[in-house]
């Protein structure tokens, strides 16, 4: 397994759960100190300055990319691909802490990839997630509720889980976000088949 050193964190949760908000949030809290990572994905959609700072990319380009072995993870998710650079094993192994936003689908990749892996799952009650959803004028409430209501893939029994309700103040799920990272420091790495570890917040 790649990245003995290090340990990634992929953030996943449904929309409108403010995961981009919450990493902005931690990004700002953190210090070098902390040695804590946040890269940049490889996404198929153009860069909105007022959503997650990503790379674009065409589907023609990002084919050329998953070809050429330049992700150490990658998927598809509301018609868009979504990828992140292989360049996070080389924060691993210099010992950094990397956090990406994932999907939940490749949550059993990174774990058979990676020795090291912590999911912290960011949710919210069903009528805040579709409030959320709706607040950005792309869907209706009926829609938006349809979105929340899909069932999620299960997590790999032996992945370390850590779950924050954002239904408070954004403060306060970022200062939970940060204590779990600031947590995993001299971590030992997931031992395969151990029971899965969900703590509320």
């Amino acid at each position: 397994m790649d990245g003995a050193k290090g340990h990634l964190v992929l953030v996943v949760g449904p929309s409108g759960a403010g995961k981009d908000a919450v990493m902005t949030g931690a990004r700002a809290v953190l210090t070098a100190r902390d040695n804590v990572m946040f890269p940049r994905r490889f996404v198929t959609r153009l860069s909105n300055p007022d959503a997650e700072d990503h790379v674009s990319m065409t589907e023609m380009e990002f084919a050329v990319a998953v070809a050429d072995g330049a992700f150490a993870l990658w998927w598809r998710a509301h018609g868009n691909s979504y990828g992140i650079g292989r360049i996070v094993g080389i924060h691993l192994d210099a010992g950094a802490t990397v956090v990406v936003n994932c999907s939940r689908a490749s949550v059993a990749d990174a774990r058979d990839r990676f020795a090291n892996v912590t999911v912290i799952e960011i949710t919210a009650p069903e009528d805040v997630l579709v409030s959320r959803i709706v607040a950005r004028g792309r869907e209706t409430a009926g829609q938006a509720r349809e979105r929340v209501k899909r069932k999620a893939p299960d997590y790999p029994p032996d992945v370390r889980v850590e779950r924050i309700v954002n239904d408070r103040t954004l403060d306060e799920a970022v200062v939970q976000f940060c204590a779990i990272l600031r947590s995993l420091k001299g971590a030992e790495p997931n031992p395969g088949g151990a029971a899965l570890s969900l703590r509320a917040s």
